[in-house]
């Protein structure tokens, strides 16, 4: 049998691409990948033999769980036959962005009451004369102090005396939905925080209790504080979402368990996601960074700008060496967060981006049309010009396109819409929607120098990997912005982010302070704590049912020289032995500080700070993207669309006709169900491995 059809197919023509064939033969056993975006909520099904089926529906505001069942039915998937079930999820995100978190109150050592209203006393931004620091999540008089104090080593000075827990779990009792708990020196033991806690959760039940240890086990209080708030502030959204989800997906039939995307690139537990709701912040971008890491060592390509630009965002990641780029600190508005994150930067520019007028001028994003009403060409009512609208006014989507594969466009209403900006500034049509385009692209590009040239990177040693919805429209203008080479249009592009998910392995990060200097540092203690925690990250898979032959274990030292303030983190492989890491420590150390800093010292002694290991639960199944091998006869279709001040006779093309080494030259327009790429002039198109595009300058 061929791998292209089933038995019930006689020809390919009976297949979409990228879809599968619904026999019985390839129904069994699918894995279902779903990100929730906020226009669309993408769904993707694998099937045994690497078949792919993609789904698009409208994400539904406050109803989130609602969207993921609709996805998945536009599968057309036997619920029953779904085995592995993973999605990423904004509802965390969304909480903290929009400040509707639960109430959380906070406990912490007597005498550091302030130690989360003070934060730090740094300006970054120096010469704004009305800056203003970022608002803690918990008011002062949400904050309450316990007697007990712990040494720098962990040894007690003062214990916790009951009667005192009984008086503040009675103040808190009825009127909060979280509580943090924040101990000076837990991260070095945490007995005081777990007597607290144990006494809270029987105390209050059906109230969350957050303690540090389990969040972010590292020294720096206000740091620490601050990503435990964050966490028990979105953790009972987090809770209340994945019942809902649970429920809904057993009303359908599905069995299997849910999966949730870390913001670390890995998977975990639904069980898991709800003891650490921090890990859910980036849940649904790092799928597409995933992504990216598996499409570069399928083209082998070590250096990725990944860009998934939606309905409403534009997010940006990297891939370095053919890894994901991971940050152990980042903040989100200002608020530090103490948790190992894919380095994402993101600005609110997508194809449901409003354009508007502010003082006079020409403003896009970044509020957004959303799902509902959507652009002015959805036909929902919307009335305010968007990035769509003007996309398709200049022909770059064309009118034959259908977004989702089911929704149709209305071009009178997106010149109407266009219009009525346009006779305010008295511009015509053309002139509104070609000066959209110009400031979404501008600043698209700023925010890939965010990510690249403000850290000293230089964005023209990359390839550019555009997804997302609206990606691929705009990938062309925006490596020509930079001076980038080359571009890459993956298979599935509208839902990538979800096929990323299902590539992940399933991932945890652990963290154990060990302070010593590198050339002092006794190899028994060492290896004591390296032990402890491996066995700490043995027992989290375990407890994922994990089996031991798809295990690794990635160990991990942060270090810095004598006098520093912050460190550079180095992973060794974890088959060496530790006398072995120690001894090549510092090498690997002082070239990574002159890989990111451009300089370093050698000679200077270093400091051992944390020991960290990363516990992988591996991906079995690597899953391709599926393109037909046969030659479809290509339905070419000429249209005039808008580049450079002129309109241009361009192709308008099928991706489903295009073989294994195909080309097509700009300008042209190729379409396909979940996603539209622009190919501008002087630029081709290749069709390679794995059924991806790859676009490089043709003169």
């Amino acid at each position: 049998m061929s791998r292209n059809a089933c038995g019930l197919c006689q020809n390919l023509k009976q297949v979409k691409s990228f879809d599968i064939c619904l026999s019985r033969e390839f129904k069994s056993m699918n894995r279902i990948g779903v990100d929730i975006g906020g226009t669309f909520t993408d769904a993707i099904s694998i099937s045994p033999d690497g078949r792919i089926s993609t789904s698009k529906s409208l994400t539904t505001s406050g109803r989130l769980a609602n969207g993921v069942v609709d996805a998945i039915s536009g599968l057309q998937v036997s619920p029953q036959d779904i085995d592995y079930f993973v999605h990423g999820t904004t509802a965390g995100l969304n909480a903290f962005l929009e400040r509707r978190g639960s109430r959380i109150a906070l406990i912490t050592t007597k005498g550091f009451r302030d130690v989360y209203q003070i934060g730090r006393a740094n300006r970054p931004d120096m010469y704004n004369l009305k800056y203003q620091s970022p608002k803690p999540l918990i008011p002062r008089s949400d904050i309450f102090e316990v007697s007990e104090r712990l040494t720098p080593e962990g040894e007690t000075v003062t214990k916790i005396e009951l009667p005192e827990l009984e008086a503040i779990a009675s103040k808190i009792e009825g009127k909060f939905d979280a509580v943090a708990i924040v101990l000076l020196h837990s991260y070095k033991d945490a007995k005081h925080e777990i007597e607290v806690q144990n006494y809270l959760s029987s105390r209050l039940p059906g109230v969350l209790i957050v303690p540090s240890h389990q969040v972010a086990p590292e020294w720096r209080e206000y740091e620490r504080t601050s990503t435990t708030a964050l966490s028990a502030y979105i953790a009972p959204i987090i809770d209340e979402y994945l019942v809902q989800l649970g429920e809904k997906l057993e009303e359908i039939g599905v069995k299997s368990s849910i999966r949730v995307m870390q913001s670390n690139g890995g998977v975990m537990s639904a069980s898991t996601a709800r003891a650490k709701a921090i890990q859910t912040l980036f849940s649904g971008p790092v799928g597409g960074t995933i992504a990216g890491v598996e499409i570069g060592k399928k083209l082998d390509f070590d250096q990725l700008i990944c860009v998934d630009m939606g309905g409403t965002s534009f997010d940006v990641s990297l891939v370095i060496d053919k890894k994901a780029d991971i940050e152990l600190q980042t903040e989100l508005q200002g608020l530090p967060i103490l948790s190992p994150t894919v380095s994402m930067h993101t600005i609110g520019a997508g194809g449901g981006s409003i354009a508007y007028l502010a003082g006079g001028a020409l403003r896009v994003g970044p509020r957004s049309a959303g799902a509902i009403p959507g652009p002015a060409c959805y036909g929902r009512g919307g009335k305010e010009p968007t990035v769509t609208d003007a996309n398709l006014f200049l022909g770059r989507l064309p009118q034959i396109a259908k977004l989702g594969r089911s929704l149709p466009l209305d071009s009178v209403a997106s010149r109407d819409a266009l219009d009525s900006v346009g006779s305010q500034l008295n511009f015509s049509s053309e002139e509104v929607a070609t000066g959209i385009i110009s400031i979404v692209n501008a600043s698209m590009a700023n925010a890939i120098r965010e990510i690249t040239v403000s850290r000293g990177i230089d964005p023209r040693d990359f390839t550019l990997v555009a997804f997302g919805g609206a990606g691929p429209l705009h990938a062309i203008a925006i490596a020509e912005e930079l001076e980038l080479e080359s571009v890459v249009v993956p298979a599935n592009p509208g839902v990538l982010s979800a096929w990323g998910m299902l590539q992940a392995d399933t991932r945890h990060d652990q963290v154990l302070n060990f302070y010593s200097l590198l050339h002092e540092t006794s190899l028994p203690q060492l290896d004591a704590a390296l032990n402890k925690l491996r066995a700490q990250s043995k027992g989290i898979l375990d407890s994922e049912s994990i089996p031991a032959n798809l295990q690794e274990f990635r160990p991990a030292a942060d270090l810095r020289y004598v006098g520093q303030e912050y460190t550079v983190t180095v992973e060794w492989p974890g088959e060496w032995s530790t006398d072995k890491a120690l001894s090549e420590l510092t090498l690997m150390f002082e070239a990574e500080h002159l890989s990111r800093y451009g300089h370093n010292n050698p000679g200077e002694s270093v400091e051992l700070v944390n020991i960290r290991m990363s516990a992988l639960g591996l991906n079995g199944v690597k899953s391709e993207q599926y393109i037909p091998e046969s030659s479809q006869q290509k339905e070419e279709i000429l249209s005039p669309v808008h580049f450079d001040k002129k309109w241009t006779e361009s192709k308008i093309v099928q991706r489903d006709q295009f073989k294994f080494g195909e080309t097509v030259s700009g300008p042209a327009v190729i379409l396909e169900a979940d996603c539209t790429t622009l190919l501008h002039p002087g630029w081709q198109a290749k069709v390679v491995i794995g059924g991806h595009i790859v676009i490089t300058r043709s003169i």
